[in-house]
Order: C-alpha cells, then sequence, then structure tokens
C-alpha cells in the first residue's frame, strides 16, 4: 500500500473550489485512458508565470494555457536543487529516500528507462509503461521531435516526459534589465545583478514558452480518424524542479527555503476533468503529481509512493483537502533543514530539532517578519513542530517508527 499521509488533511470537501466538473463526466473520462504531456521547466519559480502576475515574463502560449488549465498558488518542491527535487517529481518521494530506495538518478531524457540504474526505480515513466503506454523522454529543444512522437499512427495511449534545461545562447531575446521590477525582498545592493540575472531567464522563459506553444499546437491539430485532435483526451501539467531566488533575501541561485526557491509553478489541463481556468489554493506537493497522474491513468501506484493520490478529489469526488506539505533542504550539511506549511503558516527545522523560522505568508509573503522566537507565537510554534515531528516519523525521515532518532 502506498504511503499517503493524512496527517494536517482536514475534512473540508474540495467542492468548495471550483474546479471541476461533474463526477459521472469524470469518472468516464478515467475509463478513456489519457494521454499524459509532463512539461518539467526546470528552475523555473512560482512568481515567475503569466497566472501569478508577473509583468516581465513574456510567454503567451502558457498564458492561454493557464485559460485552458486549473493553475495551482501554493505548490512546493520538496528540495531546492534539482539533482533531488527531479527524482522526487518522477518518483514521487521525499529526498531522504531516494538513497534508501534506490540511489540511481532518474533516466536522462533520451536514455531508454530499461537501461541499469532507471530500471529498479519506479519512476513515472516506468510505471505507465508497464501500464500500457508509449513512453518518450525529450530535452530542452526537442519541440519537433515531440511533435513528430505525439502523430505517431501508434494507437496505444502515450507519456511523454518534457525536461528543460536552464540553457540558452546569445541569441536570445534579452528586454532591458533597467526595466525589470525585483521583488519587494531584494535589498537594494542585490538589485543590479538582480535584474542581469532576470534578464536572462526571461529570455529563457519567452524561448521555452515559443517551444511549448509548438506542442501545445500540435495536440489540437486534426489527426486522420479524428477530427478533434488529441487535446480533449491530453492530460498536461507544467511544472518545475524548484525556483531561484534571484538576489531575495540576499540569495543567489537556489538550495534555500524561501518560497522563491521552494514553491513552483503548476498547471494542469485534462478537459474531460478539470474546467479550464479555474485557480486553486490547494497546498500540493511534488511527491504528489505521480500518484496523481497514475490515478487518472488508472495504473497501479507503487508501494513506495510518499506522495497523495489527489486524482478523485480534483475530479470532484468526496475526499480530504491537504493542509499541510513538507519539504527538506541541504541534505547532509551542516545547516540541513526541514519545512512545513500548514495553512499559511510556515515552520522551519534544523535537525536538531530548533525552530529556526516562523512566518505567517498570510499577513508578511516575502517572509520579512521571523516569529520563531515571538512569545506570543508559542502555541502556534510548538503545535507546527508536533507536527512536522509526527511528519518526520510518518516519513521515517531520521527517526524511526517510535519516534527515534535514526542518526
Amino acid at each position: 500500500m502506498a504511503l499517503g499521509l493524512s496527517h494536517g488533511i482536514s475534512r473540508r470537501s474540495f467542492f468548495a473550489t471550483p474546479v471541476v466538473l461533474a463526477a459521472s463526466r469524470a469518472l468516464s473520462a478515467v475509463d478513456r485512458r489519457p494521454n499524459v504531456v509532463l512539461i518539467d521547466g526546470g528552475t523555473w519559480r512560482a512568481q515567475a508565470v503569466p497566472w501569478a502576475g508577473d509583468p516581465d515574463v513574456i510567454a503567451p502560449n502558457l498564458a492561454r494555457f493557464a485559460t485552458q488549465a486549473v493553475t495551482f498558488s501554493r505548490a512546493y518542491a520538496c528540495y531546492g536543487r534539482s539533482d533531488r527535487s527531479r527524482q522526487c517529481l518522477f518518483k514521487g518521494v521525499f529526498p531522504h529516500a531516494l538513497s534508501e530506495l534506490d540511489a540511481s538518478p532518474v533516466a536522462s531524457p533520451g536514455s531508454s528507462i530499461d537501461e541499469p540504474g532507471a530500471r529498479e526505480a519506479p519512476t513515472l515513466a516506468t510505471v505507465l509503461r508497464g501500464a500500457g503506454y508509449r513512453v518518450g523522454m525529450f530535452r530542452t529543444r526537442d519541440a519537433d521531435q515531440i511533435v513528430s512522437f505525439v502523430h505517431s499512427p501508434d494507437t496505444e495511449p502515450f507519456f511523454l516526459e518534457w525536461s528543460m534545461e536552464n540553457i540558452g545562447n546569445g541569441l536570445m531575446e534579452r528586454g532591458n534589465p533597467d526595466r525589470i521590477q525585483v521583488r519587494d525582498d531584494v535589498p537594494a545592493e542585490a538589485q543590479t545583478r538582480a535584474r542581469d540575472d532576470l534578464a536572462v531567464f526571461y529570455a529563457r522563459a519567452r524561448t521555452r514558452d515559443r517551444d511549448i506553444g509548438v506542442v501545445l499546437e500540435a495536440l489540437t491539430r486534426p489527426l486522420r480518424g479524428n477530427n478533434r485532435g488529441l487535446s480533449d483526451d491530453t492530460l498536461v501539467v507544467f511544472t518545475s524542479d524548484h525556483g531561484e531566488q534571484f538576489g531575495s533575501h540576499m540569495g543567489q541561485g537556489d538550495d534555500y527555503m524561501y518560497e522563491e526557491t521552494i514553491r513552483i509553478p503548476l498547471a494542469i489541463r485534462y478537459p474531460r476533468v478539470l474546467r479550464g481556468g479555474a485557480q486553486s489554493d490547494m497546498l500540493v506537493s511534488q511527491v504528489d503529481l505521480m500518484p496523481t497522474l497514475l490515478g487518472w491513468c488508472g495504473a497501479a501506484i507503487p508501494q513506495s509512493i510518499q506522495g497523495r493520490d489527489l486524482s478523485m478529489l480534483l475530479a470532484g469526488q468526496a475526499g480530504e483537502r491537504p493542509e499541510a506539505v513538507y519539504a527538506e533542504g541541504r541534505l547532509g550539511q551542516k545547516d540541513e533543514w526541514r519545512m512545513l506549511v500548514h495553512g499559511f503558516d510556515k515552520l522551519v527545522v534544523d535537525m536538531e530539532g530548533n525552530v529556526v523560522y516562523l512566518f505567517n505568508l498570510a499577513e508578511d509573503p516575502y517572509e520579512q517578519t521571523n516569529l520563531a522566537n515571538v512569545s506570543a507565537e508559542q502555541l502556534k510554534r510548538d503545535s507546527l513542530l508536533a507536527m512536522e515531528r509526527l511528519w518526520m516519523k510518518k516519513l521515517g525521515d531520521g527517526v524511526d517508527a517510535s519516534g527515534l532518532k535514526k542518526r
């Protein structure tokens, strides 16, 4: 049985968020197994997508896609570096569990998932291939190859994994850095570098958006024997490994617990099940995507999965709405940390169990006021700390089933 955490999940029904079609229609869609297109944008923070209101990102295809999809404003990565977060996405487990299950990396785009090192870990591609799906794995600039793949005459449903990297060239169309808006948590002394780095990111995003548009348009193109194209029967997901700081809190790059790094974009388009243009503030973890996609595809969920299958909940059926997400950072380093977001409260602890940060994201979205040592917040802090320890225990993260430390 897959490990799906229920702690931190309320009894409130998801029906309060208007993102679903009729349950009967959702059920009929499950009988017709969908194609799946999973777009991993690499290092792309949640704040830098059209549906988040970023004025500097030029991504008309993603903007159009968002009007047809459900967008999630509170999706979180499990780790702030791609070496682990990408595996969390494609294996549905938290970072600490990766070495326990299988130290091998996710199969690289263009390689066979039957090669040694990829065979032993139950990746999303592996499971769907076993369920009868045609599988393709692609790199950043492979839009033309993807179009050929989806228009193949093969009749079985397909799964394609499109993993993007932080690559570009001098021909990318860059805007004027001086006109770029930086976030309120970027100190004055970091703003010049932040604008220069953001100019490169936005140029890269614009290029990626063009390629995404090519693939999305190909899904609408009529096929032989199918005048509607593939869109209605294709589940498309856009997300990323994690974000970047770009000067926020004086940070550069990734591997931080702040929202700029640890929160990720997430948009899911599934016309037969989800109502396009809807927005959800439901807390979603990166590890929830694999079991949720498998649920919609009618495929067995591996025993190792630690994420939650949200497919029935999102399809409009009764279920418990997640109210907490968990993340890890800097594994094996002296400043290793764990994070719990419950509601709008965000707790960060070190590996000795000391509370390092406590923020209220509703009142303090830029994480400027650390409440960890505020006496008036002691009751909340202690409650969140107890909840975080329970997550560690259930996940086997540094403690055994009795609650004793493993290390």
